[in-house]
């Protein structure tokens, strides 16, 4: 039999975490596996939080009601449909292209793959504008069999220096639009001291979204542009499916740890 769950929260960023440990919770419930949680927590996540950027900004809705994102979970056996409603400017996602990004990889803005994301990891999406609002209906099967125990805690980050110049920024839990900014000012602070040559261990991160790979893709361009360069280690299995899903593998050094990242930063530079 179907269970639902419904909740409500007002149309702000820092309340979209609050909207994916709800859903992370009733896929959990419906016997989803590891991938399929964490993909349906992704989906919520970029959706939400393109409604409250781009849909809602400075509009407050066309009945003048505060902004709110309302989210239903049905789920069935081994399966989970989410439902989300909202009171913003009418938005059709489905017409868009449904082509793949076709900017070269160190030229797309992450910010621009919300869509894409949600298109290639849920099996079922589909959108309609009624009753003055605007309502996206996603599907989620479980396929895969667990393997994993996912963790959904808030992001903080430390810095350390290392020998020749290499400073390594090491992240923990989330990595979204919510928790991006922390991490984007630690590492403006470390382009702007000259430490162009980072290490950012992401053994500890959980989750991204575009916007956490927003954050890393434009410390990376800036560092190039300074002669260094931003390499990543230590991610688990689900963070590398996103590198994956939008190409962002190709661009990126992926270590299999920080010490392994370190020794590909000196050999570039010819240390040891």
């Amino acid at each position: 039999m179907a269970v639902d769950r419904r909740l409500i929260i007002p149309g702000v960023l820092n309340k979209v975490p609050e909207a994916c440990d709800f859903v992370v919770q009733a896929a959990e419930a419906a016997g989803l596996d590891e991938r399929s949680v964490y993909y349906c927590q992704m989906a919520v996540d970029e959706w939400c939080t393109n409604i409250i950027e781009h849909g809602y900004g400075e509009h407050i809705g066309p009945k003048d009601d505060e902004p709110r994102i309302e989210i239903t979970c049905v789920s069935g056996p081994n399966t989970l449909t989410i439902m989300i409603s909202d009171n913003s400017i009418p938005f059709d996602p489905t017409q868009l292209s449904d082509e793949e990004p076709s900017q070269l990889l160190d030229e797309r803005e992450p910010g621009g793959l919300g869509w894409f994301f949600i298109r290639r990891i849920m099996d079922e999406v589909r959108y309609e504008f009624r009753d003055g609002q605007n309502h996206l209906t996603m599907v989620k099967h479980g396929t895969q069999p667990q393997h994993e125990t996912a963790h959904h805690g808030a992001s903080g980050l430390t810095a350390q220096a290392l020998p020749n110049n290499i400073w390594l920024i090491k992240p923990t839990g989330r990595l979204d639009a919510t928790t991006g900014p922390a991490l984007e000012s630690e590492l403006k602070a470390q382009l702007d001291a000259a430490h162009n040559r980072l290490v950012v261990d992401m053994t500890e991160v959980t989750y991204i979204s575009s916007g956490g790979l927003k954050v890393l893709v434009a410390t990376w361009r800036k560092a190039q542009k300074v002669g260094g360069n931003v390499v990543l280690s230590g991610m688990v299995p689900r963070v590398r499916k996103v590198f994956e899903i939008s190409g962002f593998d190709m661009l990126f050094t992926i270590a299999a740890s920080h010490d392994d990242a370190i020794a590909n930063l000196n050999s570039l530079s010819g240390q040891s």
